[in-house]
């Protein structure tokens, strides 16, 4: 309403402004236009009179004139006076003034002009028969049809101007009913998920685009949510099943110790010492869980040669490599990237970790990179058994674990690849998988050669 107000007053102010100078540019152009022909025609009806003025006739143009607001005062050659039409009728010409000053001043709203008196030579052939002193209200005035056609367009701007504001205000309703609709159903959807109903969905499809993209930004964070929630019950579930069981064994053994069923030994205490080192291991891949957000903030980049690193990174795994019976390719050409050494560290011990453990005796693990102006490519791919499809997704989040029946000495916390995403990411690179059930896994990490703006 206030955006259609305004228009409407501005095209008013506008149309006022621009109707105004022309109407004043008109009124001036038409009085002189009538001045000329008053002389014309004073010239010619002199030729008609047989080169003499005929009094009746001075007084018939001079009456006629006045219909047009022009005073006439007709003087022959030797300056005597022929007709004045003040002289004629006085009241007439008075009151014809103050209609003049009273109709513009109601138009214009204040005094302005007033009457006007200019002397014209009266010349047939070049040579001087008379002259004329024409008065009238100037610099300019509106006659009674300029009044009404002013009138009647400034009432059609005001009535257009009320249709526009009211149908500015329907469309503007119904805008507002299509816009706030579908809010107040993401508000209510989210205060549903504020208050924990991480399954509540947003069915709404609409031709606008940035409410579309909010309802599905609602559906997403809510599906990420309900993920979240799901996978901290399940990591909750295991980490007590985890503990439960070296606890068991460890208050079994104790309490056989001191009821004197068992006697010390050096095997009992191993066992023992077994039991409290997979509790510390537990415990320091829940630490984990807290630097995971940090990383970004902790990046000490430095320049080093890529293929050495990795050429490091495979030595490590030489003995578990062997004792699996798994063959280890690489191809990593030299390659300097500027990136925190020890974070990238960790993002391929993770990732070559979870191919010795999921590719089966006899199988291929193969680590190549690629360059490109802008980054550098690194490939790390197995035969192994491969992931599912609808695991994919998933993957990278944290507490997710493809098989929920593995144990941790197999499945681990699933963290481990939650925090490849994290220092991929934190030095401005991504990291994707694909995979196949039962041909293997090919992980990818992009990292740019600058650091992102």
């Amino acid at each position: 309403m206030i955006v259609s107000l305004i228009v409407v007053l501005m095209i008013s102010a506008l149309a006022n402004f621009f109707i105004k100078k022309q109407f004043t540019q008109y009124a001036i152009e038409n009085n002189n236009r009538k001045i000329e022909n008053i002389l014309s025609l004073l010239a010619d009806r002199y030729l008609d009179w047989g080169r003499q003025w005929d009094i009746n006739g001075l007084e018939s143009i001079g009456v006629n004139a006045l219909n047009d607001g022009l005073f006439l005062r007709i003087r022959d050659n030797q300056n005597s006076l022929l007709f004045d039409a003040w002289v004629h009728d006085n009241q007439l010409c008075s009151q014809m003034m103050d209609q003049f000053a009273q109709a513009m001043r109601s138009r214009m709203g204040r005094d302005m002009g007033g009457y006007l008196e200019q002397t014209y030579p009266l010349l047939l052939s070049g040579q001087a028969i008379g002259s004329v002193d024409i008065g009238y209200y100037g610099p300019y005035f509106y006659t009674e049809n300029d009044l009404r056609f002013l009138e009647t367009l400034n009432l059609l701007l005001a009535a257009a101007g009320f249709i526009s504001l009211f149908i500015a205000v329907g469309f503007g309703w119904l805008i507002t009913r299509q816009l706030t609709r579908p809010i107040v159903r993401v508000i209510n959807a989210t205060e549903k998920i504020a208050d924990g109903q991480y399954n509540e969905r947003l069915i709404y499809d609409s031709s606008t685009k940035e409410l579309h993209d909010l309802t599905n930004s609602v559906n997403s964070l809510a599906l990420k949510l309900e993920n979240q929630n799901r996978l901290r019950k399940q990591l909750t579930s295991d980490v007590a099943h985890e503990l439960r069981t070296p606890v068991t064994i460890l208050r079994n053994h104790l309490e056989a110790l001191l009821d004197g069923t068992w006697e010390m030994s050096a095997e009992r205490l191993d066992t023992c010492h077994s039991e409290i080192m997979r509790i510390t291991n537990l415990i320091n891949d829940l630490e984990k869980l807290t630097t995971l957000d940090q990383i970004s903030y902790k990046l000490e980049k430095s320049r080093f040669d890529l293929s050495q690193l990795l050429q490091q990174i495979v030595g490590i795994f030489q003995i578990d490599l062997a004792n699996k019976g798994l063959t280890m390719k690489t191809a990593v050409p030299p390659e300097e990237i500027t990136a925190d050494r020890n974070r990238i560290s960790q993002v391929f011990i993770n990732l070559i970790t979870n191919a010795i453990k999921y590719t089966n005796p006899g199988g291929l693990i193969t680590i190549s990179t690629a360059s490109t102006l802008r980054q550098t490519v690194i490939e790390v791919s197995d035969t192994g058994t491969g992931i599912a499809s609808e695991d994919i997704p998933n993957i990278f989040e944290r507490f997710y674990r493809t098989d929920k029946s593995r144990t941790r000495s197999t499945g681990g916390t699933g963290i481990g690849l939650a925090i490849v995403k994290s220092i991929v990411e934190a030095h401005g690179g991504t990291v994707t998988v694909a995979s196949e059930i039962n041909k293997g896994s090919r992980f990818t990490v992009t990292l740019p050669k600058k650091d992102p703006i």
